[in-house]
Protein backbone atom coordinates (compact mmCIF):
# COMPACT_ATOMS: atom_id res chain seq x y z
CA UNK A 1 0.00 0.00 0.00
CA UNK A 2 1.20 3.36 -0.83
CA UNK A 3 1.44 6.18 1.85
CA UNK A 4 -1.13 8.03 0.02
CA UNK A 5 -3.59 5.38 -0.17
CA UNK A 6 -2.22 4.72 4.02
CA UNK A 7 -3.70 8.37 4.27
CA UNK A 8 -6.76 7.82 3.21
CA UNK A 9 -7.34 4.31 4.89
CA UNK A 10 -7.04 6.28 8.02
CA UNK A 11 -10.11 7.99 6.83
CA UNK A 12 -12.00 5.07 6.33
CA UNK A 13 -12.19 5.80 2.41
CA UNK A 14 -12.10 2.81 0.31
CA UNK A 15 -9.75 4.05 -2.76
CA UNK A 16 -10.46 1.06 -4.90
CA UNK A 17 -10.81 3.56 -7.87
CA UNK A 18 -9.90 7.10 -9.24
CA UNK A 19 -12.86 8.39 -9.04
CA UNK A 20 -12.91 7.69 -5.39
CA UNK A 21 -9.80 9.22 -4.88
CA UNK A 22 -11.13 12.31 -7.06
CA UNK A 23 -13.88 12.37 -5.17
CA UNK A 24 -11.64 12.74 -1.33
CA UNK A 25 -9.92 15.26 -3.04
CA UNK A 26 -12.97 17.56 -4.06
CA UNK A 27 -13.50 17.61 -0.06
CA UNK A 28 -10.41 19.07 1.37
CA UNK A 29 -10.34 22.26 3.01
CA UNK A 30 -11.84 25.01 -0.19
CA UNK A 31 -9.71 27.86 -1.52
CA UNK A 32 -12.97 29.98 -1.72
CA UNK A 33 -12.25 33.53 -2.90
CA UNK A 34 -8.52 33.58 -2.16
CA UNK A 35 -7.98 34.08 -5.69
CA UNK A 36 -9.15 34.24 -9.33
CA UNK A 37 -10.23 31.29 -11.45
CA UNK A 38 -7.36 29.48 -12.58
CA UNK A 39 -6.26 30.08 -16.34
CA UNK A 40 -4.89 27.49 -18.27
CA UNK A 41 -2.44 29.46 -20.12
CA UNK A 42 -0.62 30.01 -17.10
CA UNK A 43 0.93 27.62 -14.40
CA UNK A 44 3.08 27.97 -10.87
CA UNK A 45 5.98 25.10 -11.55
CA UNK A 46 6.52 24.12 -8.21
CA UNK A 47 10.24 21.95 -8.28
CA UNK A 48 9.11 19.38 -5.20
CA UNK A 49 10.58 16.99 -2.15
CA UNK A 50 8.88 13.58 -2.27
CA UNK A 51 7.82 13.64 0.85
CA UNK A 52 4.78 16.09 -0.13
CA UNK A 53 3.61 14.10 -2.24
CA UNK A 54 0.98 13.76 0.19
CA UNK A 55 -0.69 16.75 -0.27
CA UNK A 56 -1.68 15.92 -3.63
CA UNK A 57 -5.42 16.06 -2.74
CA UNK A 58 -5.38 19.66 -1.83
CA UNK A 59 -3.91 20.47 -5.91
CA UNK A 60 -7.17 21.66 -7.29
CA UNK A 61 -7.70 24.12 -4.68
CA UNK A 62 -4.20 25.11 -4.60
CA UNK A 63 -4.60 26.22 -8.23
CA UNK A 64 -7.75 27.65 -7.19
CA UNK A 65 -6.07 30.03 -4.82
CA UNK A 66 -3.05 30.82 -6.85
CA UNK A 67 -4.89 31.76 -9.86
CA UNK A 68 -3.56 29.33 -11.93
CA UNK A 69 -2.49 25.82 -12.58
CA UNK A 70 -0.06 24.45 -9.95
CA UNK A 71 2.26 21.76 -11.47
CA UNK A 72 4.94 19.36 -9.30
CA UNK A 73 7.98 17.81 -10.31
CA UNK A 74 9.28 15.11 -7.58
CA UNK A 75 12.57 14.93 -6.83
CA UNK A 76 14.74 14.39 -4.13
CA UNK A 77 16.87 17.03 -1.82
CA UNK A 78 20.76 17.64 -3.22
CA UNK A 79 18.80 16.70 -6.77
CA UNK A 80 16.42 19.57 -6.16
CA UNK A 81 20.19 21.68 -5.97
CA UNK A 82 21.59 20.38 -8.65
CA UNK A 83 18.63 21.03 -10.65
CA UNK A 84 18.82 24.78 -9.54
CA UNK A 85 22.42 25.02 -10.18
CA UNK A 86 22.19 23.49 -13.60
CA UNK A 87 20.10 26.24 -15.16
CA UNK A 88 16.36 24.16 -14.49
CA UNK A 89 13.59 27.12 -14.77
CA UNK A 90 10.87 27.19 -11.86
CA UNK A 91 8.87 29.36 -9.81
CA UNK A 92 9.04 27.67 -6.49
CA UNK A 93 10.76 25.18 -4.79
CA UNK A 94 9.53 23.29 -1.98
CA UNK A 95 11.58 20.84 -0.11
CA UNK A 96 11.09 19.37 3.71
CA UNK A 97 14.03 21.07 4.85
CA UNK A 98 15.86 24.24 2.60
CA UNK A 99 18.62 24.89 4.24
CA UNK A 100 21.13 23.31 2.20
CA UNK A 101 19.58 25.05 -0.88
CA UNK A 102 19.92 28.42 1.54
CA UNK A 103 23.45 27.70 1.87
CA UNK A 104 24.00 27.43 -1.85
CA UNK A 105 25.93 30.59 -2.81
CA UNK A 106 24.25 30.64 -6.38
CA UNK A 107 21.25 30.04 -5.23
CA UNK A 108 20.73 32.14 -2.65
CA UNK A 109 19.83 35.59 -4.73
CA UNK A 110 16.99 33.10 -6.93
CA UNK A 111 15.42 32.88 -3.52
CA UNK A 112 12.72 35.76 -3.46
CA UNK A 113 10.63 35.10 0.17
CA UNK A 114 10.23 32.17 1.86
CA UNK A 115 7.34 30.49 4.35
CA UNK A 116 7.03 27.64 6.12
CA UNK A 117 3.96 25.58 5.84
CA UNK A 118 4.35 22.80 8.26
CA UNK A 119 6.51 21.25 10.44
CA UNK A 120 8.06 17.81 11.63
CA UNK A 121 11.02 16.83 13.87
CA UNK A 122 13.40 14.23 12.35
CA UNK A 123 13.43 11.58 15.34
CA UNK A 124 13.88 8.10 16.77
CA UNK A 125 11.26 5.33 16.81
CA UNK A 126 11.97 2.43 19.26
CA UNK A 127 10.01 -0.90 19.64
CA UNK A 128 8.46 -0.76 23.11
CA UNK A 129 10.25 -3.25 24.59
CA UNK A 130 13.59 -2.16 23.50
CA UNK A 131 12.79 1.72 24.77
CA UNK A 132 11.55 -0.34 27.79
CA UNK A 133 14.68 -2.72 28.07
CA UNK A 134 17.18 0.57 27.63
CA UNK A 135 14.96 2.72 30.32
CA UNK A 136 13.90 5.14 27.20
CA UNK A 137 10.72 4.75 28.19
CA UNK A 138 11.17 6.34 31.58
CA UNK A 139 14.16 9.10 30.87
CA UNK A 140 14.52 10.26 27.31
CA UNK A 141 18.58 9.43 26.54
CA UNK A 142 21.07 11.72 25.14
CA UNK A 143 21.97 11.57 21.73
CA UNK A 144 25.11 9.77 23.58
CA UNK A 145 23.20 6.78 24.94
CA UNK A 146 22.03 6.36 21.68
CA UNK A 147 25.27 6.21 20.10
CA UNK A 148 26.38 3.54 23.11
CA UNK A 149 23.55 1.58 22.55
CA UNK A 150 24.14 1.14 18.60
CA UNK A 151 27.55 0.53 19.74
CA UNK A 152 27.28 -2.42 21.70
CA UNK A 153 24.90 -4.09 19.48
CA UNK A 154 21.63 -2.79 21.65
CA UNK A 155 19.99 -1.06 18.98
CA UNK A 156 19.83 -1.75 15.24
CA UNK A 157 17.91 0.40 13.58
CA UNK A 158 17.14 1.86 9.92
CA UNK A 159 17.78 5.05 8.38
CA UNK A 160 17.42 6.95 4.77
CA UNK A 161 20.96 7.98 3.69
CA UNK A 162 21.97 11.29 4.05
CA UNK A 163 22.66 11.93 0.57
CA UNK A 164 20.09 11.32 -1.03
CA UNK A 165 16.89 11.81 1.49
CA UNK A 166 16.14 14.95 4.05
CA UNK A 167 15.31 13.02 6.83
CA UNK A 168 19.14 11.23 7.02
CA UNK A 169 20.62 14.41 5.81
CA UNK A 170 18.75 16.25 8.94
CA UNK A 171 19.74 13.35 11.29
CA UNK A 172 23.14 13.54 10.71
CA UNK A 173 23.16 17.20 11.45
CA UNK A 174 20.89 16.73 14.31
CA UNK A 175 23.39 13.96 15.84
CA UNK A 176 26.61 15.63 15.15
CA UNK A 177 25.99 19.11 15.99
CA UNK A 178 24.42 17.11 19.26
CA UNK A 179 27.61 15.08 19.93
CA UNK A 180 30.05 18.06 19.47
CA UNK A 181 28.73 19.72 22.59
CA UNK A 182 29.64 23.27 21.90
CA UNK A 183 25.90 24.52 21.64
CA UNK A 184 27.19 26.74 18.16
CA UNK A 185 26.36 26.17 14.64
CA UNK A 186 28.69 23.20 13.54
CA UNK A 187 31.97 24.03 11.94
CA UNK A 188 34.42 21.12 10.51
CA UNK A 189 36.71 21.22 13.88
CA UNK A 190 33.77 20.03 15.90
CA UNK A 191 32.46 17.35 13.44
CA UNK A 192 33.49 14.14 16.24
CA UNK A 193 33.89 11.39 14.14
CA UNK A 194 34.33 8.81 16.76
CA UNK A 195 31.01 9.41 18.61
CA UNK A 196 29.32 9.59 15.36
CA UNK A 197 30.71 6.60 13.89
CA UNK A 198 29.58 4.40 17.03
CA UNK A 199 26.30 5.61 16.24
CA UNK A 200 26.06 4.53 13.01
CA UNK A 201 27.48 0.75 13.57
CA UNK A 202 23.83 0.44 15.28
CA UNK A 203 22.73 0.93 11.03
CA UNK A 204 21.28 -1.89 10.13
CA UNK A 205 18.96 -0.66 6.98
CA UNK A 206 19.25 2.16 4.77
CA UNK A 207 16.95 3.54 2.05
CA UNK A 208 16.77 6.30 -0.63
CA UNK A 209 13.55 7.94 1.00
CA UNK A 210 11.94 8.22 3.84
CA UNK A 211 8.28 6.45 2.44
CA UNK A 212 10.41 3.62 1.17
CA UNK A 213 12.18 3.29 4.49
CA UNK A 214 8.71 3.25 6.59
CA UNK A 215 7.28 0.64 4.19
CA UNK A 216 10.36 -1.45 4.11
CA UNK A 217 10.59 -1.18 8.02
CA UNK A 218 7.29 -2.95 8.06
CA UNK A 219 8.47 -6.10 6.11
CA UNK A 220 11.54 -6.39 7.83
CA UNK A 221 10.51 -5.15 11.53
CA UNK A 222 11.89 -8.53 13.13
CA UNK A 223 15.11 -7.33 12.36
CA UNK A 224 15.18 -4.09 13.66
CA UNK A 225 14.34 -1.97 16.90
CA UNK A 226 13.37 0.99 15.21
CA UNK A 227 14.27 3.64 12.41
CA UNK A 228 15.22 7.26 12.29
CA UNK A 229 12.22 9.01 10.42
CA UNK A 230 10.02 12.28 10.35
CA UNK A 231 8.01 12.21 13.65
CA UNK A 232 4.64 12.34 11.27
CA UNK A 233 5.96 9.08 9.10
CA UNK A 234 6.61 6.83 13.02
CA UNK A 235 3.36 8.12 14.12
CA UNK A 236 1.63 7.08 10.81
CA UNK A 237 3.09 3.25 11.22
CA UNK A 238 1.87 3.63 15.06
CA UNK A 239 -1.53 4.02 13.18
CA UNK A 240 -1.13 1.82 10.05
CA UNK A 241 -2.13 -1.13 11.77
CA UNK A 242 1.08 -3.38 10.61
CA UNK A 243 3.35 -2.91 13.55
CA UNK A 244 4.09 -6.31 15.58
CA UNK A 245 4.69 -3.58 18.81
CA UNK A 246 4.05 -0.19 18.97
CA UNK A 247 7.23 2.76 18.37
CA UNK A 248 8.00 4.67 20.83
CA UNK A 249 8.92 7.97 19.61
CA UNK A 250 12.20 9.26 21.62
CA UNK A 251 13.69 12.65 21.13
CA UNK A 252 17.13 12.90 22.83
CA UNK A 253 17.71 15.29 25.31
CA UNK A 254 19.91 17.85 23.82
CA UNK A 255 17.07 18.44 20.53
CA UNK A 256 16.30 17.50 17.33
CA UNK A 257 16.51 19.12 13.88
CA UNK A 258 12.40 19.62 12.56
CA UNK A 259 12.09 19.54 8.70
CA UNK A 260 9.63 22.90 8.44
CA UNK A 261 8.75 22.42 4.51
CA UNK A 262 9.61 26.31 3.07
CA UNK A 263 8.06 27.34 0.35
CA UNK A 264 10.52 29.28 -1.85
CA UNK A 265 9.33 31.72 -4.42
CA UNK A 266 12.08 31.59 -7.51
CA UNK A 267 10.14 33.51 -9.85
CA UNK A 268 9.28 37.23 -8.67
CA UNK A 269 6.84 37.64 -11.24
CA UNK A 270 4.70 34.91 -9.80
CA UNK A 271 5.20 36.25 -6.42
CA UNK A 272 0.71 37.06 -6.09
CA UNK A 273 0.34 33.46 -7.11
CA UNK A 274 2.82 32.80 -4.41
CA UNK A 275 1.34 34.89 -2.21
CA UNK A 276 -2.00 33.38 -2.36
CA UNK A 277 -1.05 30.29 -2.59
CA UNK A 278 0.99 30.63 1.03
CA UNK A 279 -1.97 32.16 2.30
CA UNK A 280 -4.72 29.33 1.25
CA UNK A 281 -1.92 26.44 3.17
CA UNK A 282 -1.53 28.26 5.79
CA UNK A 283 -5.08 28.86 6.56
CA UNK A 284 -6.90 27.44 9.63
CA UNK A 285 -9.29 25.21 7.68
CA UNK A 286 -6.14 23.86 5.32
CA UNK A 287 -3.88 23.70 8.05
CA UNK A 288 -6.26 21.63 10.22
CA UNK A 289 -6.64 19.51 7.42
CA UNK A 290 -2.95 18.93 6.55
CA UNK A 291 -2.19 17.90 10.23
CA UNK A 292 -5.15 15.63 10.82
CA UNK A 293 -4.06 13.44 7.39
CA UNK A 294 -0.53 13.76 7.11
CA UNK A 295 0.21 14.33 11.25
CA UNK A 296 2.62 17.16 10.53
CA UNK A 297 2.37 20.27 13.24
CA UNK A 298 0.71 23.00 11.92
CA UNK A 299 2.71 26.23 11.05
CA UNK A 300 -0.52 28.47 12.42
CA UNK A 301 -0.88 29.49 15.37
CA UNK A 302 -4.47 28.33 17.47
CA UNK A 303 -5.07 25.18 14.69
CA UNK A 304 -5.10 22.34 17.20
CA UNK A 305 -2.69 19.69 16.09
CA UNK A 306 -4.01 16.15 15.34
CA UNK A 307 -4.21 14.29 18.62
CA UNK A 308 -1.72 11.69 18.39
CA UNK A 309 1.00 14.33 17.84
CA UNK A 310 2.78 14.56 21.64
CA UNK A 311 2.06 17.87 23.58
CA UNK A 312 5.58 18.53 24.13
CA UNK A 313 8.27 21.49 23.65
CA UNK A 314 10.89 20.62 21.03
CA UNK A 315 14.56 21.81 21.72
CA UNK A 316 16.04 22.40 18.33
CA UNK A 317 19.73 21.83 17.63
CA UNK A 318 21.83 24.83 15.15
CA UNK A 319 22.28 23.74 12.01
CA UNK A 320 25.46 24.56 10.42
CA UNK A 321 26.02 28.31 9.20
CA UNK A 322 27.94 27.07 5.69
CA UNK A 323 27.59 24.57 3.15
CA UNK A 324 31.18 23.49 3.04
CA UNK A 325 30.26 22.41 6.77
CA UNK A 326 27.24 20.19 5.49
CA UNK A 327 29.36 18.84 2.30
CA UNK A 328 32.39 17.53 4.97
CA UNK A 329 29.74 16.08 7.11
CA UNK A 330 28.26 14.35 4.01
CA UNK A 331 31.87 13.09 2.88
CA UNK A 332 32.49 11.88 6.26
CA UNK A 333 29.38 9.92 6.56
CA UNK A 334 30.08 8.08 3.08
CA UNK A 335 33.93 7.64 4.03
CA UNK A 336 34.36 7.11 7.39
CA UNK A 337 30.62 6.90 9.60
CA UNK A 338 28.36 4.97 7.66
CA UNK A 339 28.63 0.63 7.50
CA UNK A 340 30.73 -0.12 4.33
CA UNK A 341 29.02 -1.57 1.42
CA UNK A 342 29.60 -5.11 -0.28
CA UNK A 343 28.33 -3.90 -3.68
CA UNK A 344 27.10 -6.38 -6.64
CA UNK A 345 26.28 -5.46 -9.45
CA UNK A 346 24.77 -7.96 -11.95
CA UNK A 347 25.23 -6.68 -15.78
CA UNK A 348 23.57 -8.10 -18.78
CA UNK A 349 26.15 -7.94 -21.41
CA UNK A 350 23.76 -9.98 -24.06
CA UNK A 351 23.69 -9.71 -27.77
CA UNK A 352 20.40 -7.12 -27.45
CA UNK A 353 22.57 -4.62 -25.37
CA UNK A 354 24.60 -3.43 -29.00
CA UNK A 355 25.22 0.23 -29.20
CA UNK A 356 23.52 2.59 -27.23
CA UNK A 357 22.53 -0.37 -24.55
CA UNK A 358 26.01 -0.75 -23.69
CA UNK A 359 27.21 2.92 -24.13
CA UNK A 360 24.73 3.60 -21.53
CA UNK A 361 25.52 0.79 -19.19
CA UNK A 362 29.17 2.03 -19.43
CA UNK A 363 28.68 5.72 -18.94
CA UNK A 364 26.83 4.63 -15.99
CA UNK A 365 29.74 2.56 -14.35
CA UNK A 366 31.83 5.32 -15.21
CA UNK A 367 29.87 7.70 -13.81
CA UNK A 368 29.93 5.98 -10.25
CA UNK A 369 34.15 5.50 -10.99
CA UNK A 370 34.42 9.24 -10.92
CA UNK A 371 33.65 10.71 -14.31
CA UNK A 372 30.41 11.98 -12.81
CA UNK A 373 31.73 15.31 -11.32
CA UNK A 374 28.30 17.17 -10.83
CA UNK A 375 26.74 17.20 -7.11
CA UNK A 376 24.61 14.10 -7.31
CA UNK A 377 27.53 12.32 -8.94
CA UNK A 378 29.73 13.02 -6.23
CA UNK A 379 27.87 11.44 -3.32
CA UNK A 380 27.12 8.39 -6.02
CA UNK A 381 30.26 7.38 -6.48
CA UNK A 382 32.29 4.11 -5.47
CA UNK A 383 32.96 5.29 -1.61
CA UNK A 384 36.41 4.24 0.54
CA UNK A 385 36.04 0.92 1.86
CA UNK A 386 33.25 -0.34 -0.40
CA UNK A 387 33.75 -3.69 -1.77
CA UNK A 388 32.61 -3.52 -5.44
CA UNK A 389 31.81 -6.75 -7.98
CA UNK A 390 30.96 -6.38 -11.70
CA UNK A 391 29.22 -9.68 -13.01
CA UNK A 392 28.67 -9.56 -16.25
CA UNK A 393 26.13 -11.80 -17.92
CA UNK A 394 24.33 -13.06 -21.00
CA UNK A 395 23.52 -16.63 -21.28
CA UNK A 396 25.77 -17.62 -18.98
CA UNK A 397 27.53 -16.35 -15.66
CA UNK A 398 30.96 -14.51 -17.01
CA UNK A 399 33.97 -14.23 -14.34
CA UNK A 400 33.57 -11.13 -11.97
CA UNK A 401 35.47 -8.19 -11.37
CA UNK A 402 36.13 -7.79 -7.40
CA UNK A 403 37.49 -4.91 -5.74
CA UNK A 404 37.85 -3.21 -2.94
CA UNK A 405 38.15 0.34 -2.40
CA UNK A 406 40.69 1.63 -0.42
CA UNK A 407 40.53 3.43 2.90
CA UNK A 408 42.19 6.38 2.47
CA UNK A 409 41.85 8.59 -0.73
CA UNK A 410 44.79 8.83 -1.88
CA UNK A 411 45.07 5.29 -2.74
CA UNK A 412 41.47 5.35 -4.82
CA UNK A 413 42.68 5.82 -8.55
CA UNK A 414 44.19 2.71 -9.49
CA UNK A 415 41.85 0.61 -7.84
CA UNK A 416 38.93 2.96 -10.32
CA UNK A 417 41.13 2.56 -12.85
CA UNK A 418 40.71 -1.12 -12.65
CA UNK A 419 37.13 -0.38 -12.96
CA UNK A 420 37.26 1.65 -15.55
CA UNK A 421 39.70 -1.13 -17.84
CA UNK A 422 37.06 -3.95 -16.82
CA UNK A 423 34.09 -1.39 -17.81
CA UNK A 424 35.31 -1.02 -21.26
CA UNK A 425 35.87 -4.57 -21.72
CA UNK A 426 32.43 -5.67 -21.80
CA UNK A 427 31.39 -6.91 -25.05
CA UNK A 428 27.83 -7.83 -25.89
CA UNK A 429 26.62 -11.13 -27.18
CA UNK A 430 24.34 -14.48 -26.44
CA UNK A 431 21.20 -14.41 -24.87
CA UNK A 432 20.29 -13.22 -21.26
CA UNK A 433 19.92 -15.57 -18.24
CA UNK A 434 18.61 -13.61 -15.71
CA UNK A 435 17.50 -15.46 -12.70
CA UNK A 436 20.93 -17.73 -13.17
CA UNK A 437 23.11 -14.45 -12.59
CA UNK A 438 20.96 -13.49 -10.22
CA UNK A 439 21.15 -16.66 -7.91
CA UNK A 440 24.71 -16.48 -8.32
CA UNK A 441 25.43 -13.26 -7.30
CA UNK A 442 22.94 -14.03 -4.34
CA UNK A 443 24.85 -16.93 -3.38
CA UNK A 444 28.48 -14.87 -3.68
CA UNK A 445 26.46 -12.20 -1.37
CA UNK A 446 25.40 -15.02 1.15
CA UNK A 447 29.25 -16.71 1.50
CA UNK A 448 30.41 -13.14 1.89
CA UNK A 449 28.17 -11.94 4.67
CA UNK A 450 28.83 -15.16 6.17
CA UNK A 451 32.55 -14.29 6.28
CA UNK A 452 31.81 -10.54 7.29
CA UNK A 453 28.43 -9.38 8.91
CA UNK A 454 29.35 -5.97 9.33
CA UNK A 455 28.89 -5.11 5.61
CA UNK A 456 25.59 -3.49 4.24
CA UNK A 457 25.01 -5.56 1.56
CA UNK A 458 22.98 -5.08 -1.45
CA UNK A 459 22.39 -6.53 -5.39
CA UNK A 460 21.98 -4.60 -8.45
CA UNK A 461 20.44 -5.64 -11.72
CA UNK A 462 20.57 -4.39 -15.16
CA UNK A 463 18.77 -5.86 -17.73
CA UNK A 464 16.97 -4.71 -21.29
CA UNK A 465 15.15 -8.14 -21.88
CA UNK A 466 13.61 -11.20 -21.43
CA UNK A 467 14.79 -14.17 -19.82
CA UNK A 468 15.83 -16.28 -22.63
CA UNK A 469 18.72 -18.97 -20.69
CA UNK A 470 19.16 -20.88 -17.48
CA UNK A 471 16.64 -20.65 -14.38
CA UNK A 472 13.32 -19.21 -14.95
CA UNK A 473 11.16 -17.35 -12.84
CA UNK A 474 8.95 -19.30 -10.74
CA UNK A 475 12.87 -21.55 -10.61
CA UNK A 476 14.56 -18.76 -8.77
CA UNK A 477 11.68 -17.81 -6.44
CA UNK A 478 11.16 -21.15 -5.03
CA UNK A 479 15.22 -21.22 -4.65
CA UNK A 480 14.97 -17.71 -2.43
CA UNK A 481 11.84 -19.11 -0.82
CA UNK A 482 13.76 -22.21 0.10
CA UNK A 483 16.45 -19.85 2.15
CA UNK A 484 16.75 -20.11 5.88
CA UNK A 485 14.73 -16.73 6.87
CA UNK A 486 18.27 -15.37 8.05
CA UNK A 487 19.32 -15.44 4.55
CA UNK A 488 16.60 -13.26 3.36
CA UNK A 489 18.45 -9.90 4.41
CA UNK A 490 20.10 -8.65 0.81
CA UNK A 491 17.34 -6.77 -1.27
CA UNK A 492 17.85 -7.17 -4.78
CA UNK A 493 17.39 -3.51 -6.96
CA UNK A 494 16.50 -3.22 -10.10
CA UNK A 495 16.82 -1.27 -13.18
CA UNK A 496 14.22 -1.57 -16.18
CA UNK A 497 16.02 -0.99 -19.60
CA UNK A 498 15.02 -1.11 -23.24
CA UNK A 499 12.57 -4.08 -23.81
CA UNK A 500 13.29 -5.55 -20.03
CA UNK A 501 10.03 -7.50 -18.75
CA UNK A 502 8.75 -5.43 -16.20
CA UNK A 503 6.46 -7.94 -14.28
CA UNK A 504 9.48 -10.56 -14.04
CA UNK A 505 11.87 -7.77 -12.98
CA UNK A 506 9.43 -6.49 -10.25
CA UNK A 507 8.59 -10.60 -8.85
CA UNK A 508 12.71 -10.38 -7.96
CA UNK A 509 12.35 -6.77 -6.45
CA UNK A 510 9.41 -7.72 -4.45
CA UNK A 511 10.59 -11.18 -3.09
CA UNK A 512 13.90 -9.53 -1.87
CA UNK A 513 12.49 -6.84 -0.16
CA UNK A 514 14.10 -4.72 -3.25
CA UNK A 515 12.94 -2.25 -5.57
CA UNK A 516 12.68 -1.38 -9.46
CA UNK A 517 13.66 1.82 -11.01
CA UNK A 518 13.53 2.84 -14.23
CA UNK A 519 16.67 3.70 -16.40
CA UNK A 520 14.89 3.77 -19.94
CA UNK A 521 15.34 7.27 -20.10
CA UNK A 522 18.59 7.74 -18.25
CA UNK A 523 20.42 4.55 -17.16
CA UNK A 524 22.91 6.84 -15.39
CA UNK A 525 20.03 8.73 -13.17
CA UNK A 526 18.81 5.06 -12.39
CA UNK A 527 22.20 3.90 -11.14
CA UNK A 528 22.83 7.15 -9.21
CA UNK A 529 19.24 6.83 -7.23
CA UNK A 530 19.99 3.41 -6.81
CA UNK A 531 23.72 4.29 -4.75
CA UNK A 532 21.12 5.69 -1.65
CA UNK A 533 19.74 2.08 -0.80
CA UNK A 534 23.21 0.90 -0.79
Amino acid sequence: MSRLESLFARLGVALATLAAVLALTACGPQSGSDGPAAQSGDTLRILAGSEVQDLAPLKEDMARAAGMQVEFSYTGSLDAVEALESGEEYDAVWLSHGKYLQQTESLKPRIKASERIMTSPVILGVKRSKADALGWTKNEPTWGDVATAAATGKLDYAMTSPSSSNTGFTALVGVASALAGTGDALDIQSIQTDKLAALFKGQKFIAGSSGWLADAYVQRQGELDGLVNYESVILQLNAGGKLQEPLVPVYPKEGIVTADYPLMLLNDTKRDAYTRLVAYLRKPETQGFITRNTLRRPITAGVERAASIPDRVLIELPFPASRTVMDALLEAYQAQLRRPASTYFVLDVSGSMKGQGIEQLQGAIAGMAGDDTSLTGRFARFQLREQVLLLPFSDRVFPPLVVTMPENAADVQATLERIRRFNQSLSPDGGTAIFTAVQHAYARALSDKGRDAGRQYGIVLMTDGENTAGMGREEFLRWYAGLPSAQKSIPVFVVLFGDADADELKAIADATGGRVFDGRKSLRTAFKQIRGYL
